[in-house]
């Protein structure tokens, strides 16, 4: 009897061990290795020159196939290169407008023939931010100054791919649409799309048009099945009980340590000061901010925002190093001791999905303040993925996200209704529990007008 008892007991324990390893394994590696080198885009190396291109990418792509079929392309593995592909497509219509292309006649577009423009086949794409137009031009144009170009700053175009082939730009700071008509030779974007859609990309649907509110801005997909986003642990860059490690990461801060004085606060923090030029503190979350005290005018000459960018990318090569995806998620003019300067916010992305962290979504993992070439002002805020587990259920539908945030808005009792959604995509969180392993996860994004909230995209809980 006893021994009829130990082999149901073995037997359970195999079924179980067999069921575990089924929904999930757990990999020792961070979770862009997961997917191939080639379809994630790996941000630069620590070189004394960088290429923008790297790091001021569209924030997404649609792929508008006429009437009711999209798709989205971001830098992940689903996308099988077509991002890459497709934005090289419109690269080269920026360089025929930025570069000196012959003939460039901009008008003003309205706003329903924008809207018709995006309801045509086409090719949306989106930044983050609403970039000075001077980065385009240093991108696409080789920093040349076109005076006939109107915008002052893009947030997105639409390439249209009918017959009448155009570009429309969306001037995110005058708020105002330009469009462009485009040359026959730019057909190949064409070509490139009808063999998109000959391999069945996963449909994305505006909420209008899957019924669910009035608004057309943005995309959310119809099958979620296809999506295999895996969850994990991760680490912060900087421990504080290392304390031979950030004696070494202080040292790239200061020219002579031996000037230097080391605090050790009460919560952990370790604080670095020569008393006269910076302060360096680095917090028991991993969080490191490096501070100028004063500092006098600098090369004016170095003022303009792709200069603050590149001195920006070259601070942070330096001091830290940069991390892979790494992206620029906002650039504006800001003013330091009444001399003018840029904040320039980078963000990264695992799997081509952004960063969020728990109790901090508006945060950057880097933000880099530059005044006249010299950076004043540094915060760093980096995990470092260690260990990922493959999922094996399909992630929450993005109306079923929205209802999870539509109940908790409500209150008990109250009637459930979602405010206006302004923005909704995939990303990945970083939940800042334990002394050193952190949870990674996918969720979803979701901007109302009442504030930004995460739900988890596999338990269907709302996270913030």
């Amino acid at each position: 009897m006893n021994k009829e008892r130990i082999k149901n007991w073995v037997l359970v324990g195999l079924v179980l061990l067999s069921f575990g390893l089924t929904m999930q394994l757990w990999l020792s590696v961070p979770i862009e290795r997961i997917v191939p080198g080639d379809q994630a885009f790996s941000g630069q190396d620590s070189e004394e020159i960088y290429d923008l291109s790297s790091f001021v990418l569209p924030q997404w792509m649609v792929v508008n196939f006429g009437g009711q079929s999209h798709t989205k392309l971001i830098k992940d593995s689903s996308s099988q290169g077509f991002f890459d592909e497709v934005y090289a497509g419109i690269s080269e219509i920026m360089e025929y407008i930025f570069a000196g292309g012959q003939n460039i006649t901009f008008t003003e577009a309205s706003g329903d023939e924008w809207a018709a423009a995006r309801e045509s086949k086409s090719i949306e794409v989106e930044y983050a931010w609403t970039f000075d137009t001077a980065i385009f031009s240093e991108l696409f144009g080789g920093g040349a100054n076109r005076e006939s170009i109107p915008m002052a700053g893009i947030k997105g175009l639409t390439v249209t791919l009918g017959g009448n082939r155009a570009v429309y730009f969306k001037d995110g700071i005058r708020d105002t649409i330009y469009k462009l008509e485009l040359p026959e030779s730019h057909q190949e974007l064409g070509r490139l799309v009808n063999r998109l859609e000959e391999q069945d990309p996963v449909k994305y649907w505006t909420l209008k048009e899957i019924g669910y509110s009035d608004d057309n801005s943005f995309y959310v997909p119809l099958d979620m099945s296809s999506f295999n986003l895996p969850v994990g642990t991760a680490e912060k860059e900087l421990d504080t009980s290392a304390q031979a490690v950030l004696d070494a990461q202080a040292s790239s801060f200061f020219s002579d340590m031996s000037v230097v004085r080391k605090i050790t606060e009460m919560d952990g923090s370790v604080i670095y000061t020569d008393s006269q030029t910076a302060l360096l503190r680095i917090d028991s979350t991993g969080f490191l901010e490096y501070m100028v005290y004063s500092y006098a005018a600098g090369d004016k000459n170095r003022a303009d925002i792709n200069s603050a960018i590149e001195a920006a990318l070259k601070f942070i090569s330096v001091h830290g190093g940069i991390p892979g995806q790494l992206y620029l998620q906002e650039a504006r003019e800001v003013e330091e001791n009444g001399l003018r300067g840029h904040l320039l916010r980078f963000n990264y992305a695992y799997n081509g999905l952004p960063f969020f962290r728990k109790g901090g979504l508006k945060s950057s993992a880097i933000e880099v303040t530059v005044v006249e070439g010299k950076v004043v002002r540094y915060t760093r805020n980096v995990h470092h993925v260690t260990r990922a587990r493959i999922v094996q259920k399909p992630l929450l539908y993005p109306v079923k996200a929205a209802d999870v945030v539509a109940e908790a808005t409500s209150g008990p009792g109250g009637t459930k209704s979602l405010p206006a959604i302004k923005d909704m995509y995939l990303g990945y969180c970083i939940d800042m529990k334990g002394a050193k392993d952190h949870q990674v996860y996918p969720v979803w994004y979701i901007e109302t007008g009442e504030g930004a909230f995460i739900v988890d995209a596999y338990e269907g809980r709302l996270v913030e």
